[in-house]
């Protein structure tokens, strides 16, 4: 049955159309392979009952069986990360308190999942208050990477990169405010797309979908094993919901009508503050020399800009100004008594940045100043290729979150898609994630470029789970 649990979800609905499984067949799979993983990664930290998720999966049998029209993503076995609401499913920010909640309606985003005839088998672990680039709270504990279990697996959609990894689900939703998306893919060699800013609704978070000023760095988007699964789930993703006021209509794009030979293509395996390792530039600089044989031009290039901006940026939208106070009081709010380590790490990073208002406006108007100045770099190049972090996958305990995302995070200000894909392996046998990265709403030459590398490189590999 392991089988089963290794094919992408398009290829699963193939099958299941075509009669060859059926949806209870491919449940029992994949509860099989939880049963088996989970207990070593705690990736899934709430899921239906097995009478449950396979009852769902007999009524998406029965649909077929009377010939009722079915969905994209009929019968597929879907998680969702922590901190957006599930129905029938706890709702948290990874945090012990009393005002987590048993959400009563869907978010937009799941609601979509399920109308395309996906079934949500359950939720994912996540950092306490989504803050850190490790997944561990005081609540669920410690979610391990598959391919080590003394690594972490990314953050702050670290569970959800876990379990997609080691076979338990073959699809799912995270999200990104500085690389939330990409770390987890990066660390747990999947792929993932961070979409465009507002291409996505946002609606349905937890506790509130007014987030302020992080709300306009952060994006929810599609993690899977496969790229071609990417393609087939972000239409099912994306548009107006008539909630977020925030949403462009706009109509995306086929990533099959790209014409790499025309694509210009800029790499860097160093933004001045961030070097990468050894294994890391030797991985993009692979990419970058089995690319020059597909497009019109690869050259070594990097916006000055990103490291220049980075200490202002992270200060404006992560340590705010106020001695961490809009932390704090969050905190307070969930009546969370203990904060973790990795928090209080936040915190204490926090109180040293004190800005003005005007300050604070005039770092703002920077952050403009960095979005025309990365579409000034953008004039000459078509694509950026970069790593996803300095190193693979850390151990546990020794991850500095704010330097992990430095090859993330301004892309986030920039509000640009980005995919992550596994082009290469660490001497230690760990996955190493490229990031392919475009000019908003270019989600088409993303993929198109993620899905070429994945052909080149051989993107996700069984870990030995």
């Amino acid at each position: 049955m392991d089988e089963l649990t290794r094919l992408s979800a398009k290829q699963l609905v193939t099958l299941i159309k075509n009669k060859k499984i059926s949806c209870v067949e491919l449940m029992q799979a994949h509860l099989d392979r939880i049963k088996k993983v989970n207990p070593l990664i705690n990736a899934l930290v709430q899921m239906l009952s097995p009478e449950e998720a396979l009852k769902q999966a007999k009524l998406k049998d029965e649909a077929i069986a009377s010939g009722k029209p079915i969905g994209q993503l009929h019968g597929i076995p879907i998680a969702v990360k922590d901190g957006r609401k599930v129905k029938g499913f706890l709702t948290t920010v990874g945090c012990k308190s009393p005002h987590n909640k048993i959400a009563t309606e869907d978010a937009t985003i799941v609601s979509r999942l399920r109308e395309a005839g996906g079934i949500i088998l359950g939720v994912t672990n996540i950092p306490a208050f989504l803050v850190s680039a490790e997944t561990d709270n005081l609540l669920y504990g410690r979610t391990n990477n598959p391919y080590d279990l003394k690594r972490v697996p990314g953050g702050s959609s670290g569970g959800q990169g876990a379990l997609i990894a080691a076979q338990g689900v073959p699809l799912g939703i995270g999200s990104d405010s500085g690389g939330s998306l990409r770390q987890p893919a990066n660390a747990c060699g999947i792929v993932t797309l961070k979409p465009t800013q507002n291409l996505i609704p946002m609606t349905g978070l937890f506790p509130s979908d007014e987030t302020g000023m992080i709300g306009s760095i952060d994006v929810q988007g599609p993690m899977a094993r496969y790229v071609e699964d990417l393609i087939f789930t972000l239409p099912i993703l994306a548009g107006p919901d008539g909630r977020d006021p925030n949403v462009v209509p706009i109509s995306l794009q086929d990533p099959t009508t790209v014409n790499l030979k025309k694509l210009r293509i800029a790499f860097h395996t160093d933004v001045g503050r961030a070097v990468a390792s050894e294994d890391v530039a030797n991985t993009i600089r692979a990419v970058a020399k089995a690319l020059s044989k597909e497009v019109f031009s690869v050259h070594e290039d990097c916006p000055k800009i990103l490291a220049e901006s980075y200490q202002s940026l992270l200060e404006l939208y992560f340590y705010g100004g106020d001695h961490g106070k809009w932390l704090t009081d969050f905190i307070d709010f969930m009546d969370a008594k203990e904060p973790e380590p990795m928090v209080q790490d936040l915190i204490n990073r926090a109180k040293q940045c004190e800005l003005s208002a005007n300050e604070i406006r005039n770092r703002f108007v920077y952050a403009d100043q960095f979005k025309w100045k990365m579409m000034e770099f953008m004039k000459d190049y078509d694509v950026i290729i970069c790593p996803v972090s300095t190193m693979p996958a850390r151990e546990h305990r020794k991850v500095d979150t704010f330097k992990e995302v430095m090859y993330t995070f301004p892309y986030n200000v920039a509000g640009w898609p980005a995919a992550v894909i596994r082009c290469g392996t660490s001497k230690e046998g760990l996955p190493i994630g490229v990031q392919v990265i475009a000019k908003s709403w270019q989600e088409n030459i993303v993929l198109a470029v993620a899905q070429r590398l994945e052909e080149i490189f051989g993107g996700w590999q069984p870990s030995n789970l």
